[in-house]
């Protein structure tokens, strides 16, 4: 059976975007960042970018301050957009943006539509926010390469036995759709009633004799996160046969708390732009003592719930908001990348709605 990946390409819409990109620049420096551009251009037209222009404001030079270069570029569409951002961390590019910032005082890009092509109001999602009541632990299992469908059933027939924890209330083993963009091959989402709850039947023999040593035996490595929630909401709690998306990210060093305080609110501002997101929550991810994370500790856990595979793959993921206002925290070409590009993607099919337990 052929694993689902997020395709935007295979549901594109029909609408061509401007990319804006403003460079503030000294004006003896000017030479050097069109030389530089005129480089980047012959890899931004194999991406889909084509270059429509540059121009100059003000137009003159000025002894003690910046002028500002701007440069506009077309893509054909939201799946263009996701083509082009794919290449975004090939070893060129990442080189031009970092010979262009230490040339420009700052950068920025933006993304523009026809008037009439502004969206609806979004929807108030006040009344959807909801506080969760449970402590959940999400994990992401990694085996090793080249595991395949024996050794992934040996693993999930161990782990079954999660359901036997004292005190737990659920334990949810669920094969990802595809153990590719950080993501491993289970998420693993235990709830218990409190974290005290949770430290006692990490104490039972269960756990240090039979569960653990599963984990030790069949994984490489993995990723396990308790959930402090920044904000959560349900327009469906109850959702029944959907699929469950789970996030991971790391900040870069030094981000700002207030920029990072505007990344969680454009994050958690999602569902009212994006119906189909039925279920979400945001969470600061509290690295457990049972982590064997292969890298960086996660900064933050984003998760949702769909009615179906197209909300996330088709919907989330050509929507103006996510492409052109919340993608600019994860995009390098952007000039306000927060979130570490190695990030996790992790979907699945899910039984019935949790997330806001």
């Amino acid at each position: 059976m052929t694993t689902p990946t997020p395709d935007p390409t295979a549901h594109p819409t029909a609408d061509p975007i401007v990319v804006q990109d403003r460079f503030e620049v000294f004006a003896a420096d000017l030479p050097r960042l069109r030389e530089l551009l005129a480089g980047y251009a012959v890899g931004a037209a194999a991406r889909g970018l084509t270059l429509v222009d540059e121009q100059v404001s003000p137009p003159l030079a000025l002894a003690d301050q910046p002028i500002v270069l701007w440069v506009r570029w077309n893509l054909p569409d939201a799946g263009g957009f996701w083509t082009a951002r794919a290449q975004t961390h090939a070893p060129d590019v990442v080189q031009f943006w970092a010979d262009v910032d230490a040339l420009v005082v700052s950068r920025a890009r933006t993304y523009l539509l026809a008037p009439d092509q502004v969206g609806p109001v979004p929807a108030d999602t006040r009344p959807d926010g909801v506080t969760p009541s449970r402590w959940r632990e999400t994990a992401q299992l990694y085996l090793p390469a080249g595991a395949g469908e024996a050794e992934m059933g040996a693993l999930a027939t161990v782990l079954a036995r999660a359901a036997e924890l004292p005190g737990i209330e659920a334990a949810i083993l669920s094969p990802n759709f595809l153990a590719d963009l950080g993501a491993g091959h289970f998420t693993w989402d235990l709830i218990h009633p409190d974290r005290e709850s949770a430290q006692v039947a990490r104490k039972s023999e269960l756990w240090t004799d039979v569960l653990l040593p599963a984990l030790e035996e069949h994984c490489a490595s993995w990723s396990a996160l308790g959930l402090d929630t920044i904000g959560a909401g349900a327009r469906e709690p109850g959702i029944v046969g959907g699929v469950k998306r789970t996030a991971l990210f790391r900040l870069l060093p030094g981000v700002d708390p207030e920029v990072e305080a505007e990344f969680a609110r454009d994050t958690l501002a999602m569902p009212a732009h994006i119906a189909s997101i039925r279920n979400w929550r945001l969470s600061r991810a509290v690295t457990l003592e049972w982590d064997a994370t292969d890298g960086t500790a996660w900064d933050f856990v984003w998760e949702q719930e769909y009615a179906d595979l197209d909300g996330l793959t088709v919907d989330y993921m050509i929507h103006p908001h996510h492409w052109a206002h919340v993608d600019r925290w994860f995009d390098l070409e952007s000039g306000a990348q927060v979130v570490h590009p190695a990030l996790c993607h992790a979907f699945a099919g899910l039984g019935e709605g949790f997330i806001v337990r």
